[in-house]
């Protein structure tokens, strides 16, 4: 009796510890759905690359749409600059970005239509996933305050007396405000001396200093509104909103339309759930905060636009093949 005893004794621990290890296999590996459940998109700040210096109305509009957009997503959308080459020193670093939805460009018609056209880059318009344009802003001849030139017929007139004479800003050479340029130039037989600067903030400082007669920019920095600067002619279909008083280049004789369209954009191959979640996010910051949106915008002087990725492309290749024959006139195209 005392030996089965043992034996007994000796059998249910053996019993008791492969049940304990069972348990403990099944609480570790077998998990329920969901019970581990993946990373929800985006789960850590997104980065923004702005390709411009801060305070132009590329960085300045960006915001106002980003912090709206950021609401629905959970997390923050963080501004970075990378400003020179008119755009394209942003645009190619975001090109080469790793696509895994955290890196976006402040993608604009200058550095992602025109610039490829223009310039030997390592990047093309397809290596870009745009999220919607969300704004749009004219290139406009923008001038000091108390300047002698009330209109743009007074720049031009003073201009065709004294070629070479007045000298202009711009936000950097082979631009959108370049094109506008050299097309008024053509148009009106006149010489301009032409100063790319890196940025609209640095064209417009040049005005205010007096280093420079105007600036061909989109936006203004706040400085229309605080009366530091004056509109001479903006390159729109016609009038824009809110600023009645800034003629178009075409009522002074001038057919000149180009504008500055801005989106956010994706580097190519990043996944589609997290382009359609941005632009849902962004849809909904329309649907939301329209107003909010429109008025912060245009107290950078853009103008608030909403377009699905779709459209944005059409819009873009729109532009492309009318800077295609721009470029192709003015003997500019990249060889």
């Amino acid at each position: 009796m005392r030996k089965g005893g043992q034996k007994k004794e000796a059998g249910w621990p053996k019993r008791g510890l492969f049940s304990l290890f069972l348990t403990f296999f099944l609480l570790i590996f077998i998990t329920p759905p969901g019970g581990s459940a993946e990373k929800t998109y985006p789960d850590r700040p997104i980065n923004l690359v702005v390709p411009y210096a801060p305070g132009g109305a590329a960085d300045l509009g960006s915001k106002v749409v980003a912090e709206r957009i950021a609401e629905f997503l959970g997390q923050p959308i963080i501004s970075q600059y990378k400003p020179g080459g008119g755009g394209s020193l942003g645009a190619a670093l975001v090109a080469k970005a790793k696509p895994d939805g955290y890196t976006l460009l402040v993608g604009s018609s200058t550095p992602l239509v025109l610039s490829p056209i223009v310039k030997k880059l390592d990047y093309k318009l397809d290596d870009f996933i745009p999220i919607g344009i969300y704004g749009i802003t004219p290139i406009w001849l923008a001038v000091k305050a108390d300047a002698r030139w009330k209109t743009l017929k007074d720049f031009v007139d003073e201009a065709k007396k004294s070629p070479g004479k007045l000298t202009v800003g711009s936000y950097g050479k082979l631009t959108a405000a370049h094109f506008v340029i050299e097309m008024l130039s053509k148009q009106a037989g006149i010489q301009l001396t032409h100063v790319p600067y890196k940025a609209t903030p640095e064209a417009l400082t040049a005005v205010l200093g007096g280093h420079a007669d105007g600036a061909f920019v989109t936006g203004a920095g706040g400085l229309l509104e605080s009366g530091s600067v004056r509109i001479l002619a903006a390159a729109a279909e016609q009038r824009l909103e809110g600023v009645p008083d800034v003629p178009t280049f075409k009522e002074s004789g001038y057919p000149i339309v180009l504008s500055a369209t801005y989106s956010l954009c994706f580097p190519k191959g990043t996944p589609k759930e997290s382009v359609d979640k941005l632009h849902n996010a962004q849809k909904k910051a329309f649907e939301r905060y329209a107003k909010e949106i429109r008025e912060g915008m245009r107290k950078v002087e853009v103008w608030a636009q909403f377009l699905s990725p779709e459209e944005t492309i059409k819009q873009w290749k729109k532009e492309y093949d009318l800077i295609y024959r721009i470029a192709e006139e003015l003997g500019v195209l990249a060889k």
